[in-house]
């Protein structure tokens, strides 16, 4: 039922509205489809524009690469803090879905604050292939394999960082693949983690990264001493301000990256 359908008002009672059920979700929604209005990205950017940073990018013509032609771009915008765009295919089914918000971004013991784009969600997947027909095996969390156009994607989300007037983006990367894929323009905050992150890739270069992020979490890889090691949540970023990135990633950062890079070691334990 529409919050302002004409069977919502009733003449002379009290209860024709009952505000108690209504979330300002609900009211943005109702009040964007009753005026006609055109939903935009962060409020500010319309379909079209959003199109074309997609476009200039490079994310339609990888998609298109992959078999989907004419893909379909929608914008749903629930609130401020969820910003949400798709790429469909003619049928409307999902290929690429991404959430977004912009949030202050603070670093530890500092005052300043940042404005960046947080990717909340990202799903891309390759509809052309049947999960009973894949014979490669998927990552954590995969229903379908991915569309690889993480370097497009990365690409546009830059792009529009900088049309915005953010800093930069930062994600959290569920999975140790997810952390690999957005590792081109991404780093963790943390050099602990980063120095981490980089010698595992160091220790198993070679290794498939589907296998290796399977078995990182199924606790199959430990340390040299024998201890198992755990994947643990960390923000990545990429900063467009010149100025955010050198108060983040300086010389001492990079200094502690390559100790911890250098000083771990770990092996994978058999089944």
């Amino acid at each position: 039922m529409g919050v302002f359908s004409s069977t919502d008002k009733k003449k002379n009672q009290s209860d024709w509205l009952n505000l108690d059920d209504l979330s300002l979700v609900d009211v943005s929604k109702e009040l964007n489809t009753s005026l006609n209005m055109e939903p935009k990205l962060f409020n500010r950017f319309t379909h079209y524009e959003v199109e074309q940073l997609l476009v200039s990018s490079g994310m339609i013509s990888a998609v298109e690469k992959r078999g989907f032609l004419n893909p379909i771009i929608e914008l749903e915008i629930l609130n401020d803090f969820d910003n949400r765009i798709y790429i469909k295919t003619e049928s409307k089914k999902i290929l690429v879905h991404t959430r977004l918000k912009v949030s202050q971004f603070q670093l530890k013991g500092d005052d300043e604050q940042f404005p960046m784009i947080y990717i909340d969600w990202l799903l891309t997947q390759n509809l052309n292939f049947e999960p009973g027909d894949i014979k490669k095996e998927l990552y954590f969390g995969q229903e379908y394999p991915g569309l690889n156009v993480l370097n497009e994607f990365t690409d546009f989300i830059r792009v529009l960082s900088k049309r915005l007037g953010t800093s930069g983006a930062f994600n959290v990367p569920e999975y140790f693949h997810d952390a690999v894929l957005f590792s081109r323009k991404f780093r963790f905050i943390d050099p602990e983690k980063e120095g981490t992150f980089r010698a595992l890739v160091k220790n198993f270069r070679g290794t498939n990264l589907r296998s290796l992020s399977s078995q990182i979490h199924q606790n199959r890889v430990q340390y040299e001493n024998g201890e198992h090691y755990e994947w643990k949540y960390g923000e990545m970023i990429s900063c467009t301000d010149p100025y955010l990135e050198k108060k983040v990633f300086h010389e001492s950062y990079f200094r502690r990256v390559d100790e911890v890079k250098e000083k771990l070691k770990f092996r994978l334990v058999s089944k």
